[in-house]
């Protein structure tokens, strides 16, 4: 894994969410330099990027407009990242996709996961869902499913006490996020940084990546539930199957899978990763990792529930505890 080319992270949430002012606040910091920012507006006028561009002059910018990321044919991304990276004066550290307040987080990291020419330019990193505290329930579940980071703005115009419960119901959806507060304006080192291989290092940062522990155990709100799910060593391509098994059965419903999975025909550990259908190829790990035992960790509709339950009973884990 080369550590020359920038890391791409991916910022989604709704209109109004506080994105763009999270954007600024962190193009400000001198830490933040050699950052380059994509700015994806639905409509034929930019806004946000003018915004961006007066808070941080100097920051590489660009614009795509009229559609999603996420369902918009063609490779406009990869071109506007490979343009970016040759037009800057100085090798960029980070690129900052801000998605359009109607786009799909999971979609726009599916899509982009299926890009080939973009992984080739770029190193994954982090999905940042930002969440408005004054209408908490606009966030989509498939923002905060795909997020690896959950960043809660506007707490200031909320009862201390009410946005201490938004916080337990995000972490609740999605217990691999963590979760910051906006007005703290997390630096770049704790919001990003989140993918299996550090940014800085090149080393390999399972436990960081993953964020789960314990046996199998169930989330439920509304309608999107997360399960973490352990078991004892399987072999590879018997899990492979269960888990294509369980995913057909599931559908559109699952949302995400990651995991550290430990092969009982191979000392080392695979890490493996799934946004929607899009399946990420495996990453054969140290035989050291994961300590032995297997975790997995399953965010979806609740109408997976039947698929995954039964994906859980199948690799032996113990039954399923519903938490309050």
């Amino acid at each position: 894994m080369t550590r020359d080319r920038p890391t791409l992270s991916v910022i989604g949430g709704g209109l109004g969410a506080g994105k763009s002012t999270l954007i600024a606040g962190l193009l400000a910091r001198p830490d933040m330099a050699k950052t380059g920012v994509v700015v994806n507006e639905f409509g034929a006028f930019g806004v946000d990027d003018l915004l961006l561009s007066a808070a941080a002059p100097r920051t590489s910018l660009a614009l795509l407009q009229n559609g999603c990321i996420c369902c918009r044919p063609g490779n406009d991304l990869s071109e506007v990242v490979r343009n970016m990276i040759t037009a800057a004066e100085t090798p960029l550290r980070r690129i900052l996709v801000e998605t359009s307040g109607v786009a799909d987080l999971s979609a726009v990291i599916a899509r982009i996961g299926a890009d080939h020419a973009l992984r080739a330019l770029v190193r994954l990193d982090a999905a940042v869902a930002v969440v408005d505290a004054t209408a908490p329930d606009d966030a989509r579940p498939e923002h905060l499913a795909a997020a690896d980071r959950i960043v809660l703005s506007k707490t200031d115009l909320v009862p201390a006490s009410r946005a201490e419960e938004i916080r337990r119901n995000l972490a609740g959806m999605n217990p691999t996020a963590p979760l910051f507060d906006a007005a703290a304006l997390p630096g770049p080192e704790e919001l990003f940084n989140a993918g299996l291989i550090d940014s800085a290092t090149g080393a390999v940062q399972p436990n960081r990546w993953l964020r789960a522990t314990g046996t199998v155990h169930v989330h439920d709100k509304d309608a999107i539930r997360s399960w973490v799910i352990e078991f004892a060593p399987q072999r590879w391509t018997v899990l492979t199957e269960q888990i294509a098994r369980m995913s057909r059965a599931a559908g559109s419903a699952l949302l995400r899978l990651k995991g550290i999975v430990v092969d009982r025909d191979d000392p080392r550990p695979l890490a493996i990763q799934m946004v929607r259908d899009q399946i990420y190829r495996p990453v054969r790990l140290t035989p050291e990792t994961g300590g032995g035992v297997s975790r997995i960790v399953v965010i979806a509709r609740a109408p997976a529930a039947p698929a995954i339950e039964a994906f859980a009973a199948r690799l032996g884990a113990a039954p399923v505890h519903h938490k309050e």
